[in-house]
């Protein structure tokens, strides 16, 4: 990004309480780390660093990729804190590799969100965008339904605008769960994808198996700042990842500033 860009960008993401001063609570962090090590299934990702993590690791695992001390926080029930800087340069990060899989033409790219009421938008317009330079847009499993609970109950994987949403017949679910990424990583076979592009499991399975994978993290999302922490991935942005969707176009606008 140019200076002017990058000073634009970090404007907006304060005005927007994209970053900066957060909606979500320390507190709400904090509980998300303890049911991360708890080994909480709508929290770990489909990572398994909880096995061997503390709560005290993954708190700092927060602090070093959002910025912030939940623990110490002057009200622990009011905003949390990402750190603008460390938003901007995720941002960056995403959009050099995004353009280096651009150049280099025929990366197979699997897009998947398991919040589609906040991000859906900003991957289909990186989707295309990958698509438009020659890369090949994966879809499997689409249409095909999971049993996402082990109990018999069943959510359905859908494409819309090459991007992979659960949906429950007639509406667009939210979900943490990892068990859709691995359906369609099974589906597809890992060595079959270059780069993901997604959140929450949809994202740490990706990494767990492996896989170049660019992340968004919210500030309560601690599974992937203690997997980058930890080195299993580098390209974790920390954001809040289910603002409406107009905030999120001049982020979308700065990773395609490559174009």
């Amino acid at each position: 990004m140019t200076i002017d860009l990058e000073a634009a960008v970090g404007s907006h993401l304060i005005r927007s309480r994209l970053a900066g001063s957060v909606q979500t609570s320390p507190r709400n962090t904090v509980n998300n780390c303890h049911r991360l090590v708890r080994g909480d299934v709508d929290h770990t990702f489909g990572l398994a660093d909880w096995r061997d993590a503390t709560v005290d690791e993954t708190v700092a695992a927060v602090q070093q990729i959002c910025g912030g001390d939940p623990l110490h926080a002057d009200d622990p029930d009011g905003p949390g804190w990402i750190e603008p800087d460390a938003a901007l340069a995720g941002i960056a990060a995403h959009r050099r590799r995004l353009r280096d899989a651009a150049d280099s033409g025929g990366v197979r790219a699997l897009f998947a969100t398991g919040h589609p009421t906040g991000l859906l938008p900003h991957y289909q317009a990186l989707a295309r965008s990958l698509q438009n330079a020659g890369s090949v847009l994966l879809s499997p499993l689409d249409d095909e339904w999971i049993d996402w609970d082990r109990t018999g109950r069943r959510l359905g994987i859908r494409f819309l605008d090459g991007v992979a949403c659960v949906f429950d017949g007639g509406s667009l679910r939210h979900s943490h769960r990892s068990v859709f990424m691995e359906a369609m990583l099974q589906a597809v076979g890992p060595d079959n994808v270059d780069l993901v592009v997604g959140d929450h499991g949809m994202a740490g399975t990706a990494i767990a198996a492996g896989l170049p994978t660019l992340s968004i993290a919210d500030v309560n999302d601690p599974a992937l700042p203690l997997a980058q922490v930890r080195g299993r991935t580098d390209g974790v942005l920390a954001i809040d990842d289910n603002l409406p969707p107009a905030l999120f176009v001049p982020v979308t606008a700065a990773m395609l500033d490559w174009r």
